[in-house]
């Protein structure tokens, strides 16, 4: 085993893991609807969210919605309808923030 490998490949992992934006538990409830109707949702605000710190525009958008998701939760919405997602510089998702009846 290469010991003179473990040193950098450790900040190259610890590095990779900082890019990641994780839901809170509350935000891990937060539904993405389709159709507000299909829920009887009510429209609360309009959520944005920006990232450019993941490793390509994939990652980048999943933590643009883990932090709208975040945002959402924090602000007592249960649901969120994506209205556009924008990758054009990083990661913009912008949508719809919603209280929802969901019966599960």
């Amino acid at each position: 085993m290469n010991t003179k490998a473990i040193g950098p490949n450790l900040i190259v992992l610890f590095l990779v893991s900082a890019c990641v934006t994780t839901l809170t538990p509350k935000a891990a409830e937060v539904r993405i609807v389709e159709s507000k109707s299909q829920y009887n949702c009510t429209f609360v605000s309009t959520l944005s969210a920006f990232n450019s710190t993941g490793i390509d525009p994939g990652q980048q958008s999943e933590n643009a919605m883990n932090e709208l998701r975040n945002k959402a939760a924090q602000a007592g919405m249960n649901g969120v309808r994506i209205i556009a997602v924008d990758t054009a510089r990083g990661a913009t998702v912008t949508a719809e923030g919603l209280r929802c009846e969901f019966e599960d």
